[in-house]
């Protein structure tokens, strides 16, 4: 289950353009932590644990795996583990956050911290989504395509995905939608 965009379509775009108004963009998320300050404030149901089965039986592997990958960091300007930061780009992933700021806000909301924290004690603070970009940048993503293709790999074994099987195989869907992204249609190949 994906987020609504919240991108007008193209033919909201073109009735815009018709009338002769421009189509803009929403307001930039801000680069902030959440507002709120106590679990109690937040008052909201608690995202990790919709996940928790399979967080208990296939995150210790995982994260045995990453730990195995060198670090391209400078040892001395180091503030977390590349297996936190890791874990941070894998809840970006798995919660389907948008845009890094979203990311900030929604990851430090105090529940989100709390759940977390009873998952793996040993952190106390999340990094800086962009801490994550520049350590993506830098390091060889090979590592993590092998560690990617080993789960995959072991699901399999574990014959997690039988029911998905047709006739005797793993059908693989591939989307690419969200690639290229922008208001203008170049060509009608790009639909």
């Amino acid at each position: 289950m994906s987020k609504h965009c919240r991108r007008p379509t193209r033919v909201a775009i073109k009735k815009l353009r018709a009338t002769g108004q421009v189509p803009h963009s929403a307001a930039p998320l801000p680069n902030r932590r959440s507002l709120f300050a106590t679990v109690d404030e937040e008052h909201r149901e608690d995202a990790v644990s919709k996940q928790m089965r399979l967080l208990r039986k296939e995150l210790p592997a995982l994260l045995t795996k990453l730990e195995q990958i060198p670090d391209p960091r400078d040892p001395k300007k180091r503030r977390h583990k590349l297996t936190v930061l890791l874990l941070y780009g894998l809840l970006m992933f798995v919660f389907q956050f948008s845009s890094r700021r979203e990311t900030k806000r929604e990851i430090s909301r105090p529940q989100f911290m709390t759940t977390l924290q009873l998952l793996f004690p040993e952190i106390d603070a999340l990094p800086h989504a962009d801490t994550l970009f520049r350590l993506l940048r830098d390091m060889d993503l090979g590592h993590l395509e092998q560690a990617h293709v080993d789960l995959v790999k072991r699901l399999i074994r574990g014959k997690n995905f039988r029911r998905y099987l047709i006739d005797r195989c793993y059908p693989i869907a591939i989307d690419g939608s969200q690639k290229p992204a922008g208001d203008t249609l170049w060509t009608e190949e790009l639909l």
